[in-house]
């Protein structure tokens, strides 16, 4: 894991140059060093060795001994190092346990004589860090000694902007109180995460905490095991922050009592940055099933005309999000961005929508009966009202849908709604959609012709049902000047496929016969009363369909 994960890094940073998103030396094995433990006396003395760019927290004692090493390189997860730390016994004072911690910060301890009276200690400062990760993920092992088995290690972590001061901090470790040297001390931790501190003096300046980690870790782990935890952004905070830290803690890192023998390895140390989605909906509706790990669905619905109609929520404090509509194959993409990898390695992470679709070519002529309403009232038609879907050039997700012998009333018959090139959709359970629009169709009302801006949505189920909205504009005025005087209605049909008319109705004879017009419902009609629409011209043997505009 730990040797993928380096590569990944190493080819993110070079194609995105994304490197700086991450901690320095996150898998401790960029090189160890002599560690020069800080004191407030200016301590130049070495004890133990420590990972570049982190800080193991030994201690050099004072000028009668003392000191201790608390932690070690180690084989790492999948790799040559790691780093374990260890609460360990004071190397002159062996009733007194030194805790283990690595940070990225500077370690410091404090206490007076052999009873090791007033002790305190922790870390201050960290490295500079604008960016915003959601999470830390790591490799441990964890194991306890005899003295307190129950004892919890942690992780804390913190990002803050600005800077906090604190005066009066004693800083070294002295035989009497007049040996302990306080210093003004610089983004100690207990200021930053605003918890009270036993020994230092004013804060004279604080900044403003952006998020923190204060994560336990309980139990034994004798295998290596991977671990993520989120950081916590703190409510109403909108400041970018400026630095991090990041502990590392074989014990209970706030208290003064750790537990002798305790330790915790770490390796393969990384900030995740998620570029996932939290929630998903279509028309503000959840998506069925959403997992933030699922990154496709079927969508038992239209394809939208807006991305508008897709809202998420984006899992990742500074990642960033796109829809694109892709019309020609019916699908719709959620893009996720964020500036450095999710906890999978990767940096992008993309949601698929499948709505209406499926190929399929609809039969060449069908036909439905049944009845209407025209905005919420039902209209009687003598021979109830009639609509057929036409695919005579046999394409795939097309069609024509024809109103045949429309009437507002169902007695005056003002002309057929003929809508071409619909668009037809099928379900996975077999259903049809259809869903097509057209402006400027011709209706004559008393002998007058009027505009007509149609729309369709329908649906023919699996069983051959169909249910057709038609929302219907219709505009007194010549299409080239619109009126504000237009009427909208809601026009509405249920039927059922009807096997008693069409094409096949008409009779075929003589070719020697007259010609003679029908409607697609079997009705004669004289051709010179004709009004726009679709008809069934026959001569003998010879059967074709005509269209009146």
């Amino acid at each position: 894991m730990k040797k993928s994960y380096t590569l990944i890094v190493a080819a993110m940073s070079v194609a995105l140059g994304i490197s700086a998103q991450q901690l320095p030396n996150a898998g401790f094995e960029e090189g160890w060093a002599d560690c020069v433990p800080w004191t407030s006396e200016g301590n130049t003395k070495t004890e133990g060795k420590t990972p570049n760019s982190w800080t193991i927290a030994h201690v050099i004692g004072m000028s009668l001994g003392g000191k201790t090493s608390v932690g070690e390189k180690v084989e790492g997860y999948d790799s040559g190092s790691a780093v374990l730390i260890k609460n360990s016994p004071n190397s002159v004072a062996k009733t007194q346990t030194v805790p283990g911690y690595v940070t990225l910060g500077t370690p410091w301890n404090t206490a007076q004589g052999a009873s090791a009276k007033n002790k305190d200690g922790g870390t201050f400062g960290g490295i500079d860090f604008p960016y915003k990760p959601d999470a830390v993920s790591f490799w441990y092992k964890r194991t306890h000694g005899t003295a307190n088995v129950e004892e919890k290690a942690q992780i804390i972590a913190y990002l803050w902007s600005g800077t906090y001061m604190q005066k009066d901090v004693p800083g070294n470790i002295g035989l009497f109180a007049n040996n302990i040297k306080k210093v003004e001390m610089t983004d100690r931790d207990r200021n930053i995460l605003d918890m009270a501190t036993e020994q230092g003096g004013e804060v004279t300046q604080k900044g403003t905490l952006v998020a923190k980690i204060n994560y336990d870790i309980t139990g034994d782990a004798a295998d290596w095991t991977e671990l993520t935890v989120p950081f916590e952004y703190m409510a109403g905070v909108n400041a970018s922050p400026e630095k991090i830290n990041v502990i590392f803690s074989a014990g209970d890192y706030f208290s003064t009592t750790p537990g002798v023998d305790n330790t915790l390895t770490v390796d393969s140390v990384q900030l995740v940055y998620y570029s996932r989605l939290s929630a998903l909906k279509f028309k503000d509706v959840a998506v069925d099933g959403f997992n933030e790990n699922k990154y496709e669905y079927n969508i038992d619905a239209w394809m939208p005309e807006s991305a508008d109609d897709i809202t998420y929520t984006v899992k990742g404090q500074s990642a960033t999000a796109s829809v694109a509509l892709d019309k020609a194959n019916r699908t719709a993409t959620v893009t996720v961005v964020n500036v450095d990898s999710d906890i999978d390695g990767k940096n992008t992470h993309t949601y698929t929508l499948k709505f209406y679709g499926e190929a399929g070519v609809l039969p060449a002529s069908t036909s439905y009966s049944g009845s209407i309403t025209i905005n919420g009232m039902a209209v009687e038609y003598p021979d109830g009202p009639f609509v057929h879907i036409y695919n005579g050039k046999g394409q795939e997700n097309a069609a024509e849908f024809h109103f045949y012998d429309f009437s507002l009333d169902g007695k005056t018959v003002i002309g057929s709604i003929i809508i071409d090139n619909v668009d037809v959709a099928k379900d996975i359970a077999g259903n049809t959609y259809l869903r097509g629009a057209k402006n400027g169709i011709k209706f004559r009302i008393n002998k007058n012709f009027v505009n007509v801006d149609a729309t369709v949505n329908a649906v023919v189920s699996a069983d051959k049902k169909m249910d057709a909205e038609l929302t219907l504009l219709i505009d007194p005025v010549p299409a080239a000047r619109a009126s504000a005087d237009a009427t909208e209605y809601s026009v509405k049909f249920s039927g059922e496929y009807d096997t008693t008319v069409g094409i096949d109705q008409i009779e075929q004879d003589s070719v020697d016969a007259p010609v003679e017009v029908y409607t697609v419902n079997g009705i004669k009609v004289n051709a010179a009363e004709m009004v726009p629409g679709l008809y069934i011209r026959r001569q003998g043997n010879n059967v074709s369909k005509i269209l009146v505009k």
